[in-house]
């Protein structure tokens, strides 16, 4: 089989960053899992385009600018116990709202994807009848995006 479904994905944040933005970096963090997350957005980096226009040849000349590395967002069940929503919660606007947080996304096949970024939202969404009340948490990805296999 060439693919995974998202059944099994977790995903985890520490406080702090590792001592180095790799995998030994990265795995020597001792991570809490986020529960009851229901959805993790596409993230990844993505270069801005720079052009040059010069009036000889009159064509746009493209080259690769700074790279974003984005951000994700995820969406949830609302639980106020559970201790990965609250280093979300202190994040945003907590004893943490500052800190650079470690995150590690473990995909059903054991890869690993593991970066550092910021809390910048910890929504609540009450929703409407015959719905849980949920929350989203947007994070401003800060480092390159280390793959683990």
């Amino acid at each position: 089989m060439s693919f995974i479904t998202s059944t099994g994905t977790l995903i985890a944040v520490v406080v702090g960053e590792p001592a180095t933005l790799d995998q030994a970096g990265f795995s020597a963090l001792t991570y809490v899992n986020a529960g009851e997350v229901t959805n993790i957005s596409e993230y990844g980096a993505t270069a801005q385009v720079v052009t040059h226009e010069p009036l000889a040849t009159g064509v746009t000349q493209k080259a690769k600018g700074f790279i974003n590395n984005g951000s994700v967002t995820l969406q949830m069940a609302r639980d106020s116990a559970d201790a990965g929503q609250l280093i979300f919660a202190a994040g945003v606007t907590g004893l943490n709202k500052n800190a650079e947080h470690s995150f590690r996304v473990t995909y059903q096949d054991g890869s690993i994807d593991y970066f550092t970024g910021k809390i910048f939202s910890y929504t609540k969404n009450p929703a409407g009848a015959n719905s849980v009340v949920g929350s989203s948490v947007q994070i401003e990805i800060n480092s390159n995006i280390v793959e683990v296999v």
